[in-house]
This record gives structure tokens, C-alpha cells and sequence, in this order.
């Protein structure tokens, strides 16, 4: 199964990158109660879950996200 990621869920994947998919999938789920009401915020985190479920570790591990974690930076 291809899965392809929007370009907010890949800066979502950036912020909370770890050294895993699942370990990353755990660090996103564990700011869901900080969220509050935000229903965009739930839905950009829920649909990243998602895709990230259905990919393989080796292709987590594969995908390039410093460009993200660069552009983040720079907004700072």
C-alpha cells in the first residue's frame, strides 16, 4: 500500500520525530490531551496516526523529514 502524507502531516511528523515509526506514533499520540477542542489539530494528528500505521518501518526510517525539521527552525 503507497501511503501519501499532506505537507502539514509531515511537518507534524518532524516536530515529533523519534528513532522509530512507533516511538514516533507514541510521542504524537501523547499530545492529544494538550490539545483541547482544536478539532483541525485532532484531525491533522488522527489522520497522520493513521498513514503512519500502514507504513512500514523501513520506510519511516526512508523518509527524509530535515527539510521540515529545518523549515521549523527557521519560523522560530
Amino acid at each position: 500500500m503507497m501511503v501519501r502524507f499532506e505537507e502539514n502531516e509531515y511537518f507534524l511528523m518532524a516536530m515529533f520525530q523519534k528513532e522509530s515509526r512507533q516511538a514516533t506514533m507514541e510521542e504524537i499520540h501523547n499530545v492529544i490531551p494538550y490539545i483541547g477542542s482544536d478539532e483541525e489539530m485532532l484531525s491533522l494528528i488522527n489522520s497522520t496516526l493513521e498513514k503512519l500505521w500502514f507504513l512500514t518501518d523501513e520506510a519511516f526510517l526512508n523518509m527524509d523529514l530535515e527539510p521540515y525539521k529545518e523549515e521549523l527552525a527557521e519560523d522560530e
